[in-house]
């Protein structure tokens, strides 16, 4: 079932509020609760390589015992990975789309979507019947970078959707994150030109990205 929520509605996401253009209305199914405690995004490249799809699962795996809300964009690659080890380690995940609850796309990650509907769900601001044209994704992006308290780019290209959702969550004064590959790599030229331009704190692993949101537990006495 589709659930509208409305800017003044007490479930809307209270930290996209805080975003200039964050939408009126937007569109939620699924039983995540959208202001979560802690909320992480995760995003990165369609073609990860084997680095990338291992740093995406070791993240997720390291931040089992945070219970953290995952977001991401349902997309190819990065974004299928973090959703699909979400679930597997037990934490809800969201994903924000760039077209109505009405479909799927793409249409492959249909299965890991109607899990999410169980663990998780599904969002967006586009009403249905609104194809996923491409125009749609950067807008979408924005409600990626808005919902959570930390962004992380796990592998990027010089340019493409990450560096955008980046972009925007620095604008919100989000703290943004991203894993350091090869130099001369295709594959980390967006990584490392962010941390290269302080748009983004270097992270290796989940401890680190919990050390730097102060999200570690207290050393026992």
């Amino acid at each position: 079932m589709v659930k509208p929520l409305f800017f003044s509605d007490p479930d809307y996401p209270s930290r996209l509020k805080y975003c200039s253009d964050s939408p009126v209305l937007i569109y939620f199914k699924g039983n995540a609760d959208l202001n979560a405690e802690k909320i992480i995004a995760i995003v990165g490249t369609r073609r990860p390589s084997e680095y990338g799809r291992a740093k995406t699962e070791e993240l997720i795996s390291g931040l089992k015992s945070t219970g953290a809300l995952i977001v991401s964009g349902l997309a190819y690659g990065v974004d299928y990975l973090a959703h699909k080890k979400a679930v597997e380690n037990g934490l809800n995940t969201v994903g924000v789309l760039g077209h109505g609850l009405d479909r799927m796309y793409p249409q492959l990650h249909d299965k890991l979507a109607k899990k999410m509907l169980e663990q998780g769900g599904l969002l967006t601001d586009f009403m249905s019947g609104t194809n996923p044209d491409a125009v749609n994704f950067p807008k979408r992006n924005r409600i990626v970078a808005g919902l959570c308290d930390a962004l992380v780019v796990v592998e990027s290209k010089r340019t493409g959707g990450s560096l955008i959702t980046a972009t925007i969550a620095n604008s919100y004064n989000k703290d943004v994150f991203a894993l350091p590959g090869r130099a001369g790599d295709v594959l980390a030229e967006g990584c490392n030109g962010l941390i290269k331009r302080n748009r983004a704190a270097l992270i290796e692993n989940a401890e680190d990205l919990l050390d730097a949101m102060q999200w570690l537990p207290e050393p026992e006495n």
